[in-house]
């Protein structure tokens, strides 16, 4: 009974989380009057409020273990360890290219119309001053003198094609005169029949634009006129056209004289310069225009071109020395003969031109192996 008390009364001192335990041994205690009894107090930890656990920090997160050097027994090279304390700077601005400088040609398309229009508008001018065309009645409207002009330029074609086809009979009646043994064949005969070869081959082309866009033959004329029949051009355009001739083979002879300087000193190293040099690159390209002959298309084109060119050149020294016309050229021609010799007349003087055209026929009266080399050689002669 007083044992019951006392742990009542034990009990209500103690606060609630305490938990009483009693051991009672496996062997049963003597009864003694001196005998007590034991009594083990064990506490649990009160469960904390919410309030506490708001105010305590979380704990700092545990450090990662520092890694070992990986040991590499193979030999291997040694890589060089990149300071990891040593700040690398980055830059904040973006890495942009800086454009390249663009050569920008300042073009005015208003001016070149216009400029174009004023150069047809001259060539009609030209052409109506020197009789070849109609001039406009002086009273007549800007619609008149539009209309007035078309039909003008209409039969001016219309004539330059019929000649050609007028001009194929007389061509005709000199070569059966020739069949027959009658008098040779003389050098304005001969340049009649290549200007007609050529005057053939431009024909359809040119009436094929002439009944379908006839307006845009004055921009033919200035800028293809190796689409115009020689029979079809009005006499300022003919007189431009020779002009841009010269000048591209000036143009040329500066822009290729390294090239030009080349074969000219393997020419004279391996005692002579073969018609397979025109093979090598950018070599017809530059003869063809110092020779004034169109540079358009591929080198096989380019070639033919020069060997007809140079064809009918052996063609044309031959009348020139057998008729013993030199003396009766006038000076029109030898610049002429002389422009398609590629030969540069710019800065000569008469009797310099003279003196350049009878160097030319004495040089290629010479025997030679290859007449086609040996001009080639004496065009590179004088550049």
């Amino acid at each position: 009974m007083f044992r019951s008390l006392a742990i009542d009364v034990a009990a209500r001192r103690l606060p609630q989380s305490t938990t009483i335990v009693r051991h009672r041994s496996s062997r049963r205690p003597l009864s003694s009057p001196h005998s007590h009894s034991l009594t083990r107090f064990l506490s649990t930890p009160i469960a904390p409020s919410p309030t506490s656990t708001k105010s305590i920090p979380p704990p700092p997160p545990p450090s990662p273990a520092s890694r070992k050097p990986k040991v590499d027994l193979r030999p291997a090279p040694i890589k060089p360890q990149v300071s990891t304390s040593s700040t690398t700077y980055i830059s904040t601005k973006p890495n942009v290219r800086l454009p390249r400088p663009i050569n920008v040609v300042p073009t005015e398309p208003t001016a070149t119309l216009g400029s174009v229009k004023e150069t047809a508008k001259r060539d009609i001018e030209d052409a109506e001053a020197h009789g070849i065309l109609k001039p406009p009645p002086p009273d007549a409207s800007w619609v008149k003198r539009t209309l007035h002009k078309a039909i003008e330029l209409a039969k001016f074609y219309y004539r330059g094609v019929k000649l050609i086809f007028v001009r194929r009979k007389e061509i005709n009646l000199i070569r059966a005169r020739i069949k027959q043994g009658g008098p040779p064949l003389s050098r304005a005969e001969n340049r009649l029949i290549r200007t007609q070869k050529d005057d053939i081959n431009k024909v359809i082309p040119f009436l094929f634009i002439a009944l379908l866009l006839e307006e845009i033959i004055p921009l033919i004329a200035i800028y293809a006129p190796f689409m115009l029949p020689s029979t079809c051009i009005l006499p300022s355009q003919r007189a431009r056209i020779e002009e841009k001739r010269s000048e591209k083979a000036t143009t040329f002879a500066i822009t290729h004289r390294t090239l030009f300087l080349s074969l000219r000193s393997r020419d004279q190293k391996d005692g002579g310069l073969t018609m397979d040099a025109l093979r090598e690159p950018g070599v017809a390209t530059a003869f063809c225009g110092l020779l004034r002959l169109s540079t358009v298309g591929i080198d096989s084109l380019r070639i033919r071109r020069i060997r007809n060119h140079l064809d009918f050149l052996a063609i044309d020294d031959q009348l020139l020395i057998q008729d013993n016309i030199f003396h009766r050229l006038s000076e029109k021609s030898i610049e002429e003969a002389l422009e398609e010799r590629g030969i540069i007349i710019s800065g000569l003087s008469s009797k310099a031109k003279e003196a350049r055209l009878k160097w030319w026929l004495g040089s290629v009266s010479e025997i030679s192996a290859s007449p086609d080399a040996r001009r080639l050689q004496l065009i590179l002669s004088k550049l």
